[in-house]
């Protein structure tokens, strides 16, 4: 990363185990020096950390244990990601049976604890790395009125409708530019989240949850459509990139 702002929390209500928790934090911080400005806050509650965040600048990263008392890591997640869909969220537990669960709220990784530090640091490493490509990479799109900055991790799929483009970002909005579809493609491209896979749809494959024999199903059960003749490079190229992101949860 590179001179970027990275807020992350840590949610245990058990004392000892946050503490172990952020002076390991602490540690990967110092021994992984970088221009970034990372600050860290603790909490011993659920309820504390949600009033928090819902009165505050939001964090890029939550790491959360999961058995609390006045509200559970899951619930906790549930309720942070209506407001903040793109923090990464790291679950600590000492009980496997929530695993299913936590990828539910998109976890982006799950421990069990005691956990060795070099772990989390690997996990650490992976996350701070994917924040500070999201902060970085971005589209100019112009409107009539002006030019509009996009970051690309917020674009969920992009539609050629006549002569404008449609940006449809992942806080439901939609931005709209005037210009052809294959110079937005070729842009896009140079990302490999994203593949065009119909003549009007260029998508975010970070965004999929399912791949049917003519369509995408989206998170948001959005179908994007597949064109026939380019049904077999799709695939190949999701699949390819389905389990590089599985491969690399389980580092």
């Amino acid at each position: 990363m590179g001179g970027y702002k990275v807020k992350i929390a840590i949610c245990d209500d058990n004392e000892t185990e946050l503490a172990v928790t952020e002076q390991a934090v602490k540690e990967f911080i110092f021994s992984n020096k970088s221009n970034d400005e990372i600050t860290l806050k603790t909490f011993r509650s659920g309820l504390d950390l949600l009033s928090f965040a819902n009165t505050s600048i939001a964090f890029d990263l939550l790491i959360l244990d999961i058995i609390m008392p006045d509200i559970n890591g899951i619930a906790l997640a549930e309720e942070i990601r209506q407001k903040n869909k793109d923090c990464k969220i790291i679950f600590l537990t000492t009980s496997p049976e929530f695993a299913v669960n936590s990828y539910d709220v998109n976890a982006f990784h799950y421990l069990i604890k005691p956990f060795q530090k070099e772990k989390l640091g690997t996990i650490l490493k992976r996350a701070l790395n994917d924040i500070g490509e999201e902060k970085s990479e971005s589209i100019l799109i112009k409107d009539k009125k002006c030019l509009t900055k996009i970051n690309l991790h917020t674009i969920v799929y992009i539609e050629s409708v006549k002569h404008t483009i449609n940006f449809h970002l992942i806080d439901g909005n939609v931005a709209i530019c005037y210009g052809k579809m294959d110079e937005y493609v070729d842009i896009l491209s140079k990302d490999s989240r994203f593949i065009k896979c119909h003549r009007s749809f260029a998508v975010n494959m970070k965004y999929i949850a399912s791949l049917e024999k003519n369509c995408f199903i989206l998170s948001d059960k959005t179908l994007i459509p597949i064109s026939r003749n380019a049904y077999g490079a799709v695939k190949n190229t999701y699949i390819d990139y389905f389990f590089k992101q599985e491969n690399e949860a389980k580092l």
